[in-house]
């Protein structure tokens, strides 16, 4: 039902640095079972290239990633209409900072799009922001930070997507006592925003309705966990 090849080429270099670019190809082939819009079986070819990367020549500063380009499946398209293929690119960048010895930032950065064969029109955009920030004051205690932003993208037309468009801001914050493994202390909040519609109503492919400007804090959460290492 499924198969995947890839090739590639990788050129290292000293202190954790390297390039490579490559090449793959698949195939999966859906079924009237797995999608009710299919009337038969149908085979899906994908392929794709693109390159990646890896630098860790400053202690300070080292990023790594992946951008690519092919052909992949809509498996969202509305619920009437059977899954089609269409142009994919995606993106996979990470970046570590670490700017002062008891402090590391870790940020990551996701993106995925499909647009219609031939040149046409975008089917969606998906985006991941996320920022971790980790600070250790003594051995025993730290605070680390993270954020993450979500949002697809979705286009207006009815006919190439059953998504909505979606927007999620989450912030996390916790503070960690650790005396040693398994005896600790956490203290953490954490707060989330996105964009649902009030009137909780949804549109024809069963979603639930989105705002295109405005945030809601669906949640706010605070805790306190104590763990304890009984040694024998």
């Amino acid at each position: 039902m499924e198969w995947f090849a890839n090739t590639n080429y990788r050129v290292l270099f000293q202190r954790q640095v390297f390039f490579g670019a490559f090449v793959n190809a698949g195939h999966e082939l859906l079924r009237h079972s797995d999608f009710s819009a299919l009337p038969d079986n149908r085979d899906y070819a994908h392929h794709h290239y693109g390159f990646f990367f890896q630098n860790g020549f400053s202690k300070r500063i080292s990023t790594n990633g992946e951008v690519g380009w092919g052909r992949d499946t809509n498996f969202d398209s509305p619920v009437t209409q059977a899954p089609f293929l269409a142009k994919s690119s995606y993106a996979q960048i990470a970046l570590t900072l670490r700017p002062a010895g008891k402090l590391t930032i870790d940020n990551t950065y996701l993106l995925s799009r499909l647009r219609g064969l031939a040149d046409g029109p975008g089917i969606f955009d998906n985006h991941i922001i996320r920022s971790k920030w980790n600070y250790q004051f003594t051995r025993e205690f730290s605070l680390r930070f993270i954020g993450q932003y979500t949002a697809t993208l979705a286009t207006s037309n009815p006919n190439l997507t059953s998504l909505q468009t979606t927007k999620n801001f989450n912030a996390d914050v916790l503070f960690t006592y650790l005396l040693h493994p398994g005896t600790a202390i956490y203290f953490g909040y954490n707060s989330n925003l996105q964009n649902p519609d009030p009137s909780l109503t949804f549109d024809p492919n069963g979603n639930l309705n989105r705002l295109r400007d405005r945030y809601i804090n669906d949640g706010r959460r605070l805790f306190v966990k104590v763990s304890y290492l009984f040694r024998f």
